[in-house]
């Protein structure tokens, strides 16, 4: 049974009467040498901060890291708890584009093991690449600070999460259709947005459309929840694979159960795309539980990419902050992702 006041209802009161958003920040600590638990990340632009380092590596739970540089260099090493969680770290950041640089992650353990000073590992690194935002043949992106191009254009790299090839699949997965991501980008107009999910000093951000269909859907949904997740079994090992539709505990102390797909699985450990908020999360594979009846994925995601026509969001948290101005368009190279322009009175 859900608790008297879980954070499922109070998200659907906070609807249409907003509170002010958390000003909580990641808080990042400093360590001196070199621990089992770090992965070594490199090739960073060097006016990179550790709390944009911690926001790279959050969904595999990191705990400290160290920001390093050396002249023209730029380091890092981040403390991620666990060798399941360096893994995941290694398999997902590894060779990504970051501010138009090629990252470098790699683990320490094997690194040492295979006899190089790890002083050395910086520069190993290859040279700076240049990378067309609109390639296909570029590798993936994560989210990072913008870089201005030239003293007129700040490009941003798209989310990961956010891009239409994975959005797709998850849709085509959990919904047995696609027809949302098409009907979502033809919103326009005046809207008030519930801000669910954002990445720091980017323009790019989660959001759920505030219209009397989608907050009576949003009730529905948590109440149908909050009904049958007791009695939910939990996925065997077996069962727990990557594409999988589920259901999983939402990060927090509410102890809500929300709808899930698995991103990715690496030994006990799973990546989940929290479906109704956009979060992602590191999670033990022992913690889900099945939720394949259809009756439960008959209701579209709850939420929707939005970037910020003007502007970048800061790195206090914002969820359930509302929103409001006008859609005027779509981002350029993902067209799902709808312009949002802030009105004055936000």
């Amino acid at each position: 049974m859900a608790k008297p006041e879980s954070s499922n209802r109070q998200l659907a009161s906070r609807a249409f009467s907003p509170e002010g958003a958390s000003n909580n920040k990641f808080e990042t600590k400093k360590t001196a040498g070199l621990k089992k638990s770090e992965v070594y990340i490199g090739n960073l632009p060097s006016d990179v901060t550790e709390d944009q380092i911690m926001q790279l590596f959050a969904a595999f739970e990191p705990v400290t890291v160290r920001r390093i540089v050396s002249g023209l260099k730029c380091f890092a090493f981040v403390d991620v708890g666990n060798p399941q969680n360096i893994t995941l770290a290694v398999s997902h950041v590894n060779n990504t584009i970051y501010c138009g640089r090629r990252l470098i992650v790699r683990d320490l353990v094997k690194s040492r093991s295979s006899e190089r000073p790890l002083e050395l590992l910086d520069q190993e690194l290859p040279p700076l690449e240049k990378v067309d935002k609109d390639s296909d043949k570029a590798p993936r992106a994560v989210p990072c600070p913008g870089r201005t191009r030239d003293r007129c254009e700040t490009v941003y790299a798209v989310p990961l999460e956010m891009r239409s090839l994975l959005q797709v699949e998850m849709l085509s997965s959990c919904f047995k259709t696609t027809e949302w991501i098409v009907e979502s980008a033809r919103v326009r107009g005046e809207v008030g947005l519930m801000v669910m999910e954002t990445f720091p000093q980017m323009p790019f951000f989660w959001a759920m459309n505030l219209t009397p269909e989608t907050y009576i859907k949003m009730c529905q949904l948590f109440n149908a929840l909050s009904v049958v997740t007791q009695d939910q079994p939990f996925l065997t090992k077996a069962e727990v694979q990557r594409g999988r539709r589920c259901m999983a505990e939402y990060p927090g102390e509410s102890g809500d159960w929300n709808r899930c797909w698995i991103v990715d699985v690496v030994e006990s450990k799973v990546i989940l795309l929290y479906v109704d908020s956009g979060n992602t999360a590191c999670v033990p594979a022992a913690a889900l539980k099945a939720l394949d009846n259809d009756e439960f994925w008959d209701v579209p995601p709850l939420v929707q990419p939005f970037v910020l026509h003007q502007g970048v969001l800061g790195s206090q948290k914002m969820d359930g902050t509302i929103l409001k101005g006008t859609v005027i368009g779509c981002h350029e190279a993902e067209p799902h992702i709808l312009k949002f322009s802030q009105s004055d009175d936000n």
